[in-house]
C-alpha cells in the first residue's frame, strides 16, 4: 500500500469537491476485507474505514477514543445491512504514526476468512496499539502548545469577544476543528503565530492553505510576542478557567470545552501548567494581501503538497495595521 499517494490524492479531491462530507478511496481492492482511506471536511482529517455487514459488528467489544484518535461505528446501509467502523486522526502531528496503525490493523484483518474474525482481530490490535501510545505519550501538552493555546485563547477574550457576542466568537475559533486558520468569521479570518523570543525575526507557516483565504475573505495575521517565566502573569489554567467562565456565562461551554479537548488539554494535566505565567510583550498585526510574502496553494505545482516554510517579519512591515486596542483589528471588518 502506497499510503502517501492515496493521502495526495484526496487532498486534491477535496480541492476539487467543496468543503463538507468526506472524500474517500479504496485500499487493498484485492483483499478480503473493504477498507478505504477517507479524508473528513470541513477538518480534513484523516480517516481509516472498515466496512462490515452488520451481523459480523454484534456484540464485538466497544472501543474507546484515545488521544488524538476518534473510533466510531456507524450504520452506512440500513437495508444492506452493513455498518463502517471508522478512526480519525485528529491530531496531524501523528500522521506517520497512524500509517504505521493503518498497515498493522489491515494486515491483521486480512489474515481470517471469516469476516467477523477479521474485525475481532481488528479490534483487538486497536486496543493493543491504544495501551502501547498511552504508555509512550508524554503527559501534557508542549511548551509551544502551551503559548500556542494562550495565545489563541488571548486572542478569543480581547480580539473577537468585544465585537462579536460570546458564543458566535467561540464558534469561529476554528483552529481545533481543524481550519486552515485559528478564527473564521464570515469575511474576515485570523491566524495567530506565538513566540517567547524577544527578538522574532521569522514567522513559522505550516502550509500552503494557512494563509490562504477565499476572494472576499480578508485575513490578518496576529504574531505575539510573549513573556514567559514562573510566578509571573497568567498562567494557561487561569486563562482556561477565565474562558470557561465567560463561556458558561453565555451558554456556550460545551463547545469551548469541545475546542479545548481536541487541542489536547485536559484538567487532570493542569498541574504541569500552574507554574509558569504569560504576559503580552508585544503585539503586531498584519493584513495578509496581493503582495504579501507567501506561499499559497495556488504556487505549488502538481504533486506538490503539506509545504511548511517560514517568513521574514521584517518583509512583512508595509501590511501591518497599527491599532491602540487590540479589538479595534475586527472594529471596520465584520
Amino acid at each position: 500500500m502506497n499510503l502517501s499517494e492515496v493521502w495526495e490524492s484526496l487532498e486534491e479531491d477535496t480541492r476539487i469537491s467543496g468543503s463538507s462530507g468526506r472524500v474517500q478511496r479504496r485500499i487493498v481492492p484485492a483483499g478480503r476485507r473493504d477498507f478505504f482511506l477517507g479524508l473528513e471536511m470541513p477538518s480534513r482529517y484523516r480517516m481509516l474505514i472498515l466496512r462490515v455487514a452488520s451481523t459480523s459488528a454484534e456484540r464485538q467489544p466497544e472501543i474507546p477514543d484515545s488521544r488524538g484518535l476518534a473510533v466510531r461505528t456507524v450504520p452506512r446501509n440500513v437495508e444492506g445491512g452493513q455498518v463502517e467502523v471508522e478512526l480519525v486522526l485528529t491530531d496531524s502531528q501523528h500522521s506517520d504514526i497512524f500509517d504505521l496503525l493503518i498497515r498493522d490493523l489491515v494486515e491483521a484483518a486480512e489474515e481470517p476468512q471469516s469476516e467477523r474474525t477479521g474485525l475481532t482481530r481488528f479490534l483487538s490490535r486497536l486496543s493493543d496499539w491504544q495501551q502501547l501510545l498511552r504508555r509512550l505519550a508524554p503527559r501534557g501538552l508542549s511548551p509551544e502548545a502551551q503559548q500556542g493555546l494562550w495565545g489563541e485563547l488571548w486572542v478569543l477574550r480581547e480580539v473577537a469577544a468585544p465585537v462579536m457576542a460570546m458564543p458566535d466568537a467561540v464558534r469561529a475559533w476554528r483552529g481545533p476543528l481543524g481550519a486552515d486558520q485559528d478564527f473564521q468569521m464570515g469575511t474576515t479570518n485570523i491566524e495567530v503565530k506565538t513566540s517567547t523570543a524577544r527578538g522574532l525575526e521569522r514567522i513559522p507557516i505550516s502550509s500552503e492553505r494557512q494563509l490562504d483565504v477565499p476572494e472576499g475573505v480578508a485575513l490578518i495575521l496576529v504574531v505575539m510576542s510573549l513573556d514567559s517565566r514562573i510566578g509571573f502573569g497568567e498562567t494557561l489554567p487561569e486563562m482556561v478557567a477565565n474562558s470557561r467562565t465567560a463561556a458558561s456565562g453565555a451558554g456556550c461551554l460545551d463547545p469551548l470545552d469541545d475546542r479545548l479537548s481536541l487541542l489536547g488539554y485536559r484538567t487532570e494535566d493542569e498541574i504541569l501548567y500552574s507554574e509558569v505565567g504569560y504576559g503580552l510583550r508585544s503585539l503586531r498585526s498584519f493584513l495578509v494581501r496581493d503582495g504579501f510574502p507567501m506561499i499559497v496553494s495556488s504556487d505549488l505545482r502538481p504533486g506538490v503538497a503539506d509545504l511548511r516554510y517560514s517568513i521574514s517579519i521584517h518583509s512583512c512591515g508595509p501590511y501591518e495595521i497599527g491599532v491602540d486596542e487590540p479589538s479595534n483589528l475586527l472594529r471596520d471588518l465584520i
